[in-house]
């Protein structure tokens, strides 16, 4: 620690704890009576619901509904396990959530201390993520980004704890916690790699291909116990659409995909950057130690996940941690330019925009979710009491409002729809055909961009993805889902961030029953001639 002066020590403790306090803040603001805040967190509550209730991994198609994921299965059966034990489905998600963050935060720290890294410096340090956007954004969410980085870091700290100890016991644990992350998100294998990595360099190339043996043997067994457990849909339900429908042309837009969505996070882009710094000061003196190597690589393999449709800022957390790691170490470890400063003018930004946006009428986190929508469980009952007996298969972007409803979703992941859609003609037409026929009884659609009722058909259509693809039938749902809505349903009211609509054909029906009844003869012998109540009630 002799690199850092008492105040430049303080002033880490106060860029790291400002905005982890504002983080902890907004949690106990948002969570109490809301929902998850993005949709795809419905994706994992369904899956959750879906094993609770004796099924692993559905079909990508059957006559029921529509399929297809690419997510692991580790938290979301941990999920399913607490709504078995009676949980709320949401009460469950949080509870899955806040665990992750706390596994998170405490491997974070324990991985600094594995790198000698003080913990007067190692304690404000495992915080320093809550700061970033992406991050804060994730804690209102219930996905299983957060568990999968816990044990991605675990298995990093066991790691270094096996180059000291070289117990078997360790090295085990290292497997088990890499086998963690892998069965969490398949794409959490920075962790392995780079513990393999750094084994090799350090003369242990036994150690490595044991481990590296052990994992896969280990992921082998847990794919086959996952296939067989799922009565073989979960590997079909992996290759139709884990890719994202990656294609050559969009991968090599990677770094610029990745750009675009990391521009909505300048605290994220602020500590990478400065971590990038030091990175690229030590690998010019060839001095590639274990935080280096790690940073470079969670770099590299965050890049490689953009090169796929839909991606967004959960991916980031990986890369946070390492740049943290690289951070810790950095300032107590390595000699040399560049000086502490970079590191203590970065808290010192934090501190300083977590304050503004504390200021009213400051753009905040929590005044964007304000002006969007906040989505909340009253709402959900209101659509629900709403719709009335019509309520029966609501085909929904996010598919907790269904859960919510006591119903099992038909889709379960409009974003894997609309790439089933394009691969099999049939799902397309079967899809196109329950649209048809009004087999849904509602269609329910997000809207964040705080629309009036007048102009939000114009902001769905205008809804466009990082990439710059249409969000509907570009990103989620087939081609033309728009068109056949604006068809076959109409606009029928707004729970802000819900807007509902109702089949057509229905109130077709119902208009054409009115005009028998009211026709000449139309009501039957002995019945009084009595007019209808409007079938539409205003929104």
């Amino acid at each position: 620690m002799n690199s850092l002066s008492q105040a430049q020590r303080r002033l880490i403790w106060i860029g790291c704890l400002v905005p982890f306090v504002s983080s902890i803040v907004l949690m106990l603001w948002y969570w109490p009576g809301s929902l998850p805040q993005d949709s795809t967190s419905g994706v994992w509550t369904a899956l959750a619901q879906d094993f609770a209730n004796g099924i692993l991994y559905r079909p990508t198609a059957d006559a029921y509904g529509f399929g297809g994921t690419r997510y692991m299965p580790l938290f979301f059966v941990l999920h399913g396990t607490l709504i078995r034990l009676s949980l709320d489905p949401i009460v469950a998600g949080l509870l899955l959530t806040v665990a992750s963050i706390v596994l998170f935060d405490l491997a974070l720290l324990s991985s600094l201390r594995a790198l000698d890294v003080p913990w007067s410096l190692a304690v404000p340090l495992s915080v320093l993520c809550h700061a970033a956007v992406s991050f804060q954004l994730l804690s209102l969410q219930v996905k299983g980004d957060f568990l999968a980085a816990a044990l991605n870091l675990w298995g990093i700290y066991f790691g270094l704890r096996y180059a000291r100890t070289r117990s078997p016991l360790v090295l085990w644990c290292c497997a088990v916690a890499l086998l963690g992350a892998f069965l969490t998100k398949f794409t959490a294998l920075y962790g392995a790699v780079a513990v393999c990595i750094w084994l090799v360099r350090r003369g242990e190339r036994r150690q490595a291909v044991t481990l590296a043996a052990v994992l896969a043997a280990l992921a082998v067994g847990a794919l086959a116990l996952i296939q067989w457990a799922s009565d073989g849909r979960a590997l079909a339900s992996f290759r139709a659409v884990a890719s994202g429908g990656a294609r050559p042309g969009y991968a090599l837009g990677a770094p610029l995909w990745f750009l675009l969505v990391a521009l909505q996070d300048p605290v994220f882009l602020s500590i990478v950057a400065v971590a990038a710094l030091y990175a690229a000061a030590l690998v010019g003196r060839a001095r590639i130690s274990f935080p280096v190597g790690y940073f470079l690589l969670a770099a590299a393999g965050t890049l490689a996940i953009f090169t796929s449709p839909g991606t967004d800022s959960n991916h980031f957390i990986d890369l946070l941690g390492a740049a943290v790691l690289l951070l810790g170490w950095r300032l107590t470890r390595a000699a040399g330019p560049p000086a502490p400063r970079p590191a203590v003018g970065l808290a010192v930004a934090l501190a300083g925009l977590t304050a503004l946006t504390w200021v009213p009428g400051m753009i905040s986190i929590k005044s964007l979710i304000e002006k969007g929508g906040r989505p909340e469980r009253w709402k959900v009952a209101a659509i629900v009491q709403a719709l009335g007996p019509q309520r029966h298969d609501l085909l929904s972007e996010n598919p907790l409002l269904p859960v919510m409803a006591g119903q099992r979703p038909r889709v379960l992941d409009p974003f894997n729809l609309r790439l089933l859609a394009r691969e099999h003609p049939d799902v397309a037409a079967d899809f196109t055909r329950r649209m048809r026929d009004a087999s849904f009884g509602a269609v329910v659609l997000v809207d964040f961009t705080g629309a009036d009722r007048a102009h939000i058909p114009a902001a769905l259509r205008a809804c466009t993805a990082s990439a710059g693809d249409r969000c509907y039938g570009g990103v989620v749902f087939p081609p033309g889902f728009l068109d056949l809505l604006d068809r076959e349903y109409v606009l029928r009211f707004v729970e802000r961030p819900f807007v509902v609509y109702e089949p057509r054909l229905r109130r077709r029906q119902l208009g054409g029953m009115k005009a028998v009844l009211l026709s000449p003869g139309g009501a039957a012998p002995g019945t009084p001639d009595r007019r209808l109540q409007p079938v539409e009630r205003e929104p």
